[in-house]
């Protein structure tokens, strides 16, 4: 105590009555007359942070899809009398099937797959498949020879990469030569003008699965009035309500029956189809679509009139 009557205390300096201390003006507060948050209010301001939380996340993953569409490249294409069309809906924001067209002057590149598994794990995957396609995958590329680098690429980063299954073709819209190789993936239809229909297994294994895997290349022509389409297994695996699959029977008799006159008319075709046999169910897995179309051959508007000309004169 010093002279004034004051003591060293743990908030600054308290001042005493003949060196007592004056307990009754410096008592601690009551805990009890504090006035605490309702269980109500607390819960309340829970609920609005979680909302907020989640708003932002599907902000994000909105984003990130969007990314993802940039990344794939265009989803129409057309050269001469080749047309190509495609469409990816994902199950579960984003899409672990991919589709994209790479083109070089009269030289088209198609890459259409499936990484394994779904949602934001795939997504992520996709980036480092586009960036190994844009590196490897050249128009004037051979597929087989695409395919081996991807898969020595995924093979290299195992046990971490997923497996990938992929249908890559170089197709020459000149010529309507298309030279493809198959990895792993549901092989893609060719439909012949005639109706007769073809499918494209020729390749290799699934990539990532066998490191120094071989693969080849099949070559088909596709012929004025030939459509080709490609499907992921979310496609084949959809389900009704009777919980039937949609199957590739169901793909077959919806192309066989349309008069579809391009690829974007036959992908819409395809995917009304798809909704149609849905009948209001969820996707159960990402679905995918690619098609591509040679026009039929037509004959010129002035050959015709000349003809026309000529059956009128010989009459």
């Amino acid at each position: 105590m010093n002279a004034e009557g004051l003591l060293p205390g743990s908030e600054g300096w308290l001042r005493t009555n003949g060196g007592r201390q004056n307990h009754g003006m410096f008592q601690p507060p009551n805990s009890s007359s504090i006035s605490q948050p309702s269980p109500h209010v607390s819960l309340q301001h829970e609920l609005d942070s979680l909302r907020r939380e989640r708003l932002d996340l599907h902000a994000q993953l909105f984003e990130a899809a969007q990314i993802q569409r940039k990344l794939s490249g265009p989803h129409e294409l057309r050269h001469g009398g080749l047309q190509f069309a495609s469409e990816v809906f994902a199950a579960r924001f984003l899409s672990g099937d991919f589709t994209t067209f790479l083109q070089s002057g009269s030289k088209v590149l198609v890459a259409h797959g499936d990484i394994a598994g779904k949602g934001v794990a795939a997504g992520m995957w996709f980036t480092n498949l586009a960036g190994l396609l844009q590196s490897y995958g050249r128009p004037d590329s051979d597929p087989a020879t695409i395919a081996s680098e991807i898969n020595r690429h995924l093979c290299y980063l195992q046990p971490v990469a997923p497996f990938v299954t992929a249908f890559l073709a170089r197709i020459d819209c000149d010529l309507g030569e298309l030279t493809y190789c198959n990895a792993g993936h549901f092989p893609p239809i060719l439909l012949r003008a005639d109706g007769h229909a073809d499918l494209l297994e020729r390749g290799g294994p699934l990539l990532g699965a066998l490191d120094g895997a071989e693969f080849v290349s099949g070559e088909v022509i596709l012929e004025p009035g030939d459509t080709l389409v490609g499907y992921s297994d979310g496609v084949l695996e959809c389900r009704n309500t009777a919980d039937e699959e949609f199957g590739l029977d169901r793909i077959l008799a919806a192309l066989r029956c349309a008069e579809a006159p391009s690829a974007h008319a036959t992908l819409m075709m395809l995917l009304a189809t798809l909704q149609d046999f849905a009948n209001g169910s969820p996707l159960c897995d990402d679905v995918s679509l690619t098609v591509i179309h040679r026009e039929a051959q037509c004959i010129d508007a002035e050959l015709l009139s000349s003809l026309d000309l000529a059956g009128v004169l010989d009459s």
